[in-house]
């Protein structure tokens, strides 16, 4: 049997599909050893942020990556405890602590802090405020915040003030036989002195809480008012010498029995009883008791028997027989006299 040889072209043909599949099954080979090769580089690693834990494996060559790749972001304040540019080794494990808000009162202003940080002194610095010798720091500027608790920082100053003030004057009395026991009278009228005082204030917050007096001086005395109190206790009307206890001054009306001024208490007799007549007065027994012996001026002896809905303080009510006559008395101002 004669073999037939394969023409040139046939030849060709054979030798280029033989290429084309050797290259293919290096292309395979080649694929297979480069995916084990990335497989083999994927590392496991453990992210621990708040509340969940994410485990990767992952490519990732830094932490930053990882955590992105974990949907994980950091916020102001917030802490990891690797560092951001370290390598993704195997096994590795990153925690993450949120920052909490935290604000700082101070000078009219809330200031916003984020840190995980439960430091008052930390706190107070993030917030770039820098307390005072004399300012207040609630709490404590050692102590630890609560969850949710704010920093109060009362600024405290001091100042000095030179303030006028008034002195009051006091009062003086003086025995004086030629006004009746009872009276007064005015001798001087007082006049109010002025003191200038030096004060150092302390502000809270720009509002006075308290102050301190430094020193006083005197820019005018006060002068007393002086009155004069009687003591004189007899006195004469025409003959007649009255002895008395003491005397008053009071604004005197007039009435008569009848009905115009009595109206429905018109039936001749006083509150005490006794007949409405001429030598019967009414009065406030607050101020004379009823029973009494008096004496008044321009009217004479008369007993407070007699009482009224307008008689209040000194004031009285002088009685008449005739209506005519308590009108002609009119409205007075007299002195009554309490006999002894």
């Amino acid at each position: 049997m004669r073999l037939v040889e394969p023409t040139i072209g046939q030849e060709r043909i054979r030798r280029a599909v033989l290429f084309v599949l050797t290259t293919i099954a290096l292309c395979a080979v080649l694929a297979l050893v480069c995916w084990q090769a990335f497989q083999s580089q994927r590392c496991a690693v453990t992210v621990m942020a708040w509340d969940r834990e994410v485990s990767l494996y992952t490519h990732a060559a830094t932490v930053a990556e990882a955590l992105e790749e974990a949907n994980i972001s950091l916020a102001a304040g917030d802490i990891c405890d690797v560092d951001l540019d370290a390598l993704i080794t195997e096994g590795l494990i990153v925690t993450v602590e949120r920052a909490e808000p935290r604000f700082v009162h101070y000078a009219g202003e809330i200031i916003p802090v984020f840190t995980t940080d439960k430091s008052v002194l930390t706190v107070l610095a993030l917030a770039h405020v820098t307390p005072g010798t004399d300012d207040m720091v609630i709490p404590d500027i050692y102590a630890e915040l609560a969850e949710g608790q704010s920093v109060r920082v009362v600024k405290v100053d001091y100042e000095e003030v030179w303030e006028e003030i008034a002195v009051a004057f006091g009062t003086e009395t003086r025995p004086d036989a030629s006004i009746e026991a009872g009276l007064t009278k005015v001798y001087r009228q007082g006049v109010s002195g002025i003191e200038r005082v030096q004060y150092r204030v302390r502000l809270e917050d720009g509002q006075e809480v308290g102050r301190d007096e430094l020193t006083r001086d005197t820019v005018k005395e006060a002068v007393n008012k002086v009155v004069l109190t009687g003591t004189m206790t007899a006195m004469s009307r025409g003959a007649e010498d009255i002895r008395f206890t003491r005397a008053f001054e009071v604004k005197a009306t007039a009435y008569c029995p009848c009905q115009e001024c009595c109206g429905v208490y018109a039936n001749g007799l006083t509150h005490t009883g006794l007949p409405a007549k001429k030598g019967v007065i009414a009065v406030d027994p607050n101020l004379i008791p009823l029973g009494t012996r008096v004496y008044v001026d321009g009217y004479g002896y008369a007993t407070a028997a007699d009482t009224g809905g307008a008689i209040k303080g000194n004031r009285i009510d002088v009685c008449y027989d005739t209506h005519g006559e308590a009108l002609g008395w009119g409205v007075r101002q007299v002195k009554v006299y309490v006999l002894e």
